[in-house]
């Protein structure tokens, strides 16, 4: 019973729990999804009677139930702005009422034609939250249209009605989809953005530790000036574009050959080339400060942040919104991803591109500023 008296011992029980509970910590983020305030927008391109009682029904989804949060959350907006704002992923969705919707339901059971609401549908925005506006958007059409079918059967009074009239009574109202920056086939149901980024992110933490642990080596055995300090820094930071680059290339060759449909091999495998060297760049600063604890703060972060990747914001605890998601450097790198794979976006993809530039200058700054770090100097024993 030796063993149990060894306080080293137990804190492998210890170790464990704190493992597993980092592992599963993502549960609370993915294992009972609540939808609240999906943003979607609401276009009015007519107006009357019929008209109202749509917005009447968005009035009252938007309230929620039992005092709830809604699922939901309209904005008024015209159709013009609708391609701009699905572009700078304002919605998920939009509800349209088209120009003629009023008149044709007043008359749809004279013309035997259903009156249509239109569902736009921006799937690349988020393919989950998309499909979850999209479901209850149509749940709000079939509603309306349960509504106006019981109260044209009502009026009625029982008289016979043939075949054609059949189905646009049961069915007065229909749907209508258009998808707007859709989901390419072959892209993992639109998970290709996220599953490219954590190889970059990877490759730079095993890349940035690597080398961190060499050139601490080389310090170890030589005493350096800050001259000679500063140049094998830069010698490190030129590995880091050889890292980088091998990273992005190795990342898109193996998309490639798993099916990957990839808008451009030479563009995503340089923005991932990219993400990566501002990766590691932040990786070695930190590890020049800090040494080795720095790696464990880096699979922390990363372990968090795979429960927040994929899944849209309106559907994550408020705890993962607020301190989690902000300081998951590997999102900008899936955001600026799916810029490129379901929006047209080049090289350059707007505030996802802008971050991780950013998150690479301040790390070379403070990976330079790390000269100024006072050394320990190994004092030798005389004989």
């Amino acid at each position: 019973m030796r063993l149990f008296k060894e306080k080293l011992a137990w804190a492998a029980p210890i170790a464990v729990i704190l493992i597993i509970a980092l592992f599963s910590v993502n549960l609370f983020a993915q294992g009972n999804p609540q939808v609240k305030n999906l943003p979607v927008a609401l276009i009015i391109n007519d107006e009357g009677e019929h008209v109202e009682t749509v917005k009447a029904a968005v009035e009252q989804m938007s309230k929620g139930v039992d005092g709830a949060e809604p699922m939901l959350a309209f904005t008024t907006e015209k159709e013009e702005n609708i391609e701009d704002l699905f572009k700078d992923k304002e919605y998920y969705a939009a509800l349209v009422i088209p120009e003629g919707y009023n008149d044709s339901l007043q008359n749809v059971m004279i013309n035997n034609t259903p009156a249509t609401l239109k569902i736009y549908i921006n799937q690349g925005f988020n393919y989950t939250g998309a499909n979850f506006a999209k479901t209850a958007l149509n749940g709000l059409i079939t509603q309306l249209s349960g509504q106006y079918s019981a109260n044209f059967i009502e009026n009625m009074n029982g008289q016979q009605i043939d075949a054609t009239k059949a189905s646009v009574l049961v069915s007065p109202i229909v749907s209508e989809e258009q998808i707007f920056n859709p989901i390419t086939a072959s892209t993992a149901n639109g998970s290709a953005p996220t599953l490219m980024a954590v190889p970059a992110w990877v490759g730079a933490l095993i890349g940035g530790f690597i080398l961190f642990l060499t050139t601490s080596s080389i310090l170890k055995r030589e005493l350096f000036t800050r001259k000679q300090t500063l140049r094998l820094m830069g010698e490190q930071v030129l590995f880091g574009v050889i890292v980088a680059l091998f990273s992005g290339f190795t990342v898109a060759t193996l998309g490639q050959l798993a099916g990957i449909n990839m808008p451009s091999y030479l563009l995503v495998a340089s923005f991932v080339s990219f993400a990566a060297f501002c990766f590691f760049l932040l990786v070695s600063a930190i590890t020049a400060w800090i040494g080795k604890p720095a790696i464990t703060l880096f699979m922390v972060v990363m372990l968090l942040g795979m429960g927040v990747l994929m899944t849209p914001q309106e559907m994550l605890p408020s705890f993962f919104v607020n301190f989690i998601r902000p300081w998951v450097p590997l999102r900008f790198a899936s955001e600026g991803l799916r810029e490129i794979f379901y929006f047209g976006s080049g090289f350059y993809t707007g505030g996802s591109f802008n971050t991780i530039l950013g998150i690479g200058i301040v790390g070379l700054i403070i990976f330079v500023l790390s000269i100024f770090k006072p050394v320990k100097v190994p004092v030798q024993k005389e004989d």
